[in-house]
């Protein structure tokens, strides 16, 4: 069958060929990329990290060669500039670490190739982190009404009548809702969006013991 791949990590094997980590609407595979290392390979172009490409793919089999594929998107505006791409390369991280044994493949696939489309390439990386949480089975919860801010050890928004305390405000916690839901691009301040990643970073820490890497 015919995908979309997107390549998140790129390895060298033996002295000719690379190893081409793939995100589908499958999930991972691994391709080997034979012989292109040399710039007269067909696949030559394809073999780069963060490239959107198209591939012949095999369902079935994890790790099989590279043997039909396109370039889709290079992405050579986020490959340009150093410290874009050091913040796409922790999304990939998160790709690469976290994806693993998820539902909904396919929503995950689309979600990534949309973020990478932000202007604002911190906002993509944390919007993926919130959206994240619900497949790895930590969503987090909001109440309709009568809310004042978030509790991160619950996972979720907490009533004016309760005395639980807040790690988020109830400003803080209205956009981490837009982010969650949110299916576009939002307009935020650095300070907020900065607030919010150490929220979501705590939150990692504590509900999956896992270390995300700062913006």
């Amino acid at each position: 069958m015919n995908s979309q791949a997107l390549i998140y990590k790129v390895q060298d094997y033996g002295e000719s060929s690379k190893l081409l980590y793939i995100y589908t609407p499958l999930g991972k595979y691994t391709l080997v990329a034979k012989g292109v290392k040399n710039y007269k390979n067909n696949f030559f172009h394809l073999a780069d990290n963060l490239n959107l490409i198209s591939v012949e793919l095999n369902p079935d089999k994890p790790m099989q060669t590279l043997k039909k594929g396109k370039l889709v998107n290079s992405y050579e505006n986020l490959k340009k500039d150093y410290q874009t791409f050091i913040i796409v390369s922790k999304l990939l991280n998160v790709i690469d670490k976290l994806f693993i044994n998820l539902e909904h493949q396919d929503r995950l696939f689309n979600l990534v190739v949309n973020l990478l489309e932000y202007e604002d390439l911190e906002l993509a990386y944390l919007s993926l982190l919130v959206k994240l949480t619900y497949s790895l089975g930590y969503r987090l919860t909001f109440h309709n009404e009568g809310v004042k801010g978030f509790n991160l050890m619950l996972g979720r928004t907490v009533k004016e009548e309760e005395s639980l305390s807040l790690d988020l405000d109830l400003t803080l916690t209205t956009y981490l809702k837009l982010i969650y839901y949110g299916k576009e691009e939002i307009n935020i301040e650095k300070e907020i969006l900065y607030k919010l990643f150490e929220f979501i970073k705590a939150y990692y820490k504590y509900h999956l013991d896992y270390e995300i890497k700062g913006i």
